[in-house]
């Protein structure tokens, strides 16, 4: 008798295990019983082409969220072009007590509900089907806030800012497969810039959430920056990009500007309005005739001028400068002809005139 409910046990393992179906979406597994480190091939068709999905074997009927499965054995696989998948899973050992599944779900979210596939685990413990939890419907926003400006936006430097908040699950059931969300710039798909999955976020849990915000070089305006999880809670957060710094630059220097124009005036105004007779020589004057400057001891950088120059005049430019030995008239210069004789004398043995070529 003992033989023969042996047989029939192995007969029944190696059936294939019933399809699962969920909104369209079919599975198949090889066999309905095996056990941990054995090999199982999976099967599905109609799924959406393209979609990643996560295989795991998972305890307490796969109601219990990922807590319930060997995650350690999960693998990962891409839907064909044809909506169809073949995968070879390795049956996992979960952590809690039969009815055991093989839990089918995409990665990126639960569009058209997961499939669990009933399976047989053999020298697994088993226990009650856990009632099914209900769905969280709400989350509650603790904390948020924006942090990491510096002073260089001020003069329109990139931003590199966090945006970090906090959320609780008040609910009794556990958070399963929720995504969160973040956006720049007021909202809409087109814009989204930061995506997470969310799990395992238990009855009366927190858990904190930190979301790099990048704000571009030379940003104008006012941002705004959105996020939620799963549509459940939401934060909402402005940031005012004003580039004040390059602003007070650009006014500081129109008004030099200015203010260079209105001395350049008022200098000219007084210069038409000025007695002659009242006026003093700059420090450089331009000596037209000769096509250069006359710059006394006190004017700035004269030590270096007169280096540069080599303390050179020439002789006809000397004798332009001075006149040619008539009467010095009004505007004549007046120097002492026989000092300057002597000087010449000495840099110049041949005795040259001022008066004379030599």
């Amino acid at each position: 008798m003992r033989t023969a409910i042996c047989l029939v046990a192995a007969v029944f393992m190696g059936l294939p295990a019933a399809p699962a179906r969920a909104g369209g979406q079919v599975a198949h597994l090889s066999q309905a019983g095996a056990r941990p480190g054995d090999v199982l091939r999976v099967t599905g068709e109609g799924w959406e082409p393209g979609r990643l999905l996560q295989l795991v074997t998972c305890g307490a009927g796969g109601l219990s969220g990922s807590a319930a499965c060997d995650m350690r054995a999960a693998l990962a696989t891409p839907v064909r072009t044809d909506g169809t998948f073949v995968v070879d899973l390795h049956v996992g050992d979960p952590p809690v007590a039969c009815p055991c599944v093989v839990h089918i779900a995409g990665v990126q979210g639960e569009t058209g509900g997961p499939v669990n596939l009933p399976l047989t685990v053999t020298g697994h413990a088993t226990g009650a089907l856990p009632a099914e939890a209900a769905p969280v419907h709400e989350l509650e926003l603790q904390d948020h806030h924006l942090s990491g400006r510096t002073a260089a936006a001020w003069f329109g430097a990139p931003e590199h800012l966090e945006l970090t908040f906090t959320v609780r699950n008040p609910t009794p059931s556990t958070l399963v497969g929720a995504t969160l969300q973040a956006r720049l710039g007021g909202g809409g798909d087109d814009n989204v810039f930061h995506t997470e999955q969310v799990t395992g976020l238990g009855p009366g849990q927190s858990r904190t959430f930190t979301v790099p915000v990048d704000i571009p070089l030379f940003a104008f305006g006012r941002y705004v920056v959105t996020a939620d999880v799963g549509g459940l809670a939401g934060v909402r957060m402005t940031y005012n990009a004003y580039p004040w710094g390059l602003a007070l630059i650009n006014i500081a220097g129109a008004l030099l500007i200015t203010w260079g124009v209105l001395r350049r005036l008022l200098r000219r105004r007084e210069l038409r309005h000025a007695n002659p007779g009242d006026a003093m020589l700059p420090a450089v004057v331009r000596l037209g005739g000769l096509g250069a400057y006359l710059v006394f001891d006190d004017a700035p950088g004269a030590r270096w001028l007169h280096g540069r120059a080599g303390a050179q005049l020439s002789l006809d430019g000397l004798r332009h400068l001075i006149g040619t030995g008539q009467q010095a008239g009004p505007s004549d210069s007046v120097l002492d002809l026989d000092a300057l004789g002597h000087v010449l004398a000495r840099r110049y043995p041949r005795g040259i005139s001022l008066m004379e070529d030599t």
